[in-house]
């Protein structure tokens, strides 16, 4: 297990290129009050996130919040859909995390699997309420 931290984002990024489409967890700071919830899928920003990388950029890091639900209220057409044929499915999204709301990433060079430990929480599932 390796803990970065971000002084030299260059150098995080140019490491995270070699876990892209593998679990990383992830401690985020000043998270965005808007952006807690369905949408990120992350409920609780102050624990820590086990995630899938999807890629490392400048800006930030692209994970994967494989839960996202989502209800189709249109058609490819533009045409609205009926109340009643609306469905909600659930389907994988890539969410942008910017650096300035990363605190810290952990990293499993020597895993082949990572499962979620006591710390983590997997992005886009609701953790229980207590």
């Amino acid at each position: 297990m390796k803990v970065e931290s971000f002084a030299k984002k260059g150098e995080l990024m140019m490491h995270l290129e070699d876990f892209e489409n593998e679990n990383i967890q992830i401690k985020l700071r000043n998270f965005p009050h808007e952006m807690v919830g369905d949408v990120t899928g992350i409920y609780k920003p102050d624990e820590w996130y086990l995630a899938k990388l999807v890629k490392s950029e400048s800006i930030g890091i692209w994970v994967e919040n494989p839960c996202y639900k989502r209800t189709m209220i249109r058609n490819e057409e533009g045409r609205a859909i009926p109340k009643e044929e609306q469905v909600e499915e659930t389907c994988i999204t890539n969410l942008l995390i910017r650096w300035e709301f990363i605190s810290s990433v952990i990293t499993f060079p020597d895993q082949t699997r990572v499962g979620v430990d006591k710390k983590a929480h997997l992005i886009g599932f609701q953790p229980d309420i207590d």
